[in-house]
């Protein structure tokens, strides 16, 4: 049997938490409470699996998450919610919460994401898991590649310029430099970017920084 909290600041949807949970022998609703202070006594004051946790701004509820896994580090969280934004999700991930779902999911849905949070498991949400996933890889790839190629302010200036199709002449007389200057960070370009020639270097420079208005990004 999993000990289970439920916290929602909308005293009707508890109360549909409740009724829904209540009749299941496999759950022991162990507390409820509809803010923030609640959540914490309930994790605090007992040994709770699963905390079921719906509350507003997301601000308010990331931090809530943040504090769970820090006092209660054996509770997980699922997030039952009616937020589908992308980043809120993927915040909520990243504080510690294992489970993310929306109040309209259907409740055998429901108990499959409580059983695969207690199990340690990650579950989103079926409308958000790809875009989830989506963008938390490229937010991975965007991290390495800050991490591993940092440009400096005059290297990060010469690839605009190639980005922007502009020679090795134009970029020198737009950034006021000698051409001999423009090669030689041509050459530093190349190494960090670990390709062969200025084609490469372009190829490279749109997969890493992409364009916005003809303007790289990321930039250290």
């Amino acid at each position: 049997m999993l000990n289970v909290a439920l916290i929602d600041d909308h005293p009707i949807v508890l109360a549909g938490l409740v009724e829904t949970l209540r009749p299941c022998a496999q759950y022991r609703i162990v507390g409820t409470g509809t803010s923030r202070d609640a959540a914490m006594d309930l994790v605090r004051d007992g040994a709770v699996d699963v905390v079921i946790l719906g509350l507003t701004p997301a601000v308010t509820m990331i931090d809530v998450i943040e504090e769970i896994t820090a006092a209660a580090p054996d509770t997980k969280v699922l997030v039952f919610t009616g937020t589908s934004d992308v980043q809120t999700c993927i915040a909520a991930l990243s504080a510690g919460a294992l489970g993310y779902v929306l109040k309209d999911i259907a409740v055998p849905d429901l108990f499959y994401a409580i059983e695969e949070v207690a199990a340690g498991r990650e579950f989103i949400a079926s409308t958000m898991a790809s875009a989830v996933i989506r963008e938390m890889r490229l937010a991975e790839q965007r991290r390495v590649a800050n991490a591993t190629v940092a440009l400096n302010s005059r290297e990060g200036q010469v690839v605009r310029e190639l980005l922007n199709g502009a020679s090795n002449k134009e970029i020198a007389n737009k950034l006021n430099l000698s051409d001999k200057t423009v090669k030689h960070y041509m050459t530093q370009i190349m190494q960090k970017f670990n390709v062969r020639n200025r084609v490469e270097v372009v190829l490279q420079a749109q997969r890493i920084y992409g364009k916005v208005d003809g303007q790289t990004r990321h930039f250290a």
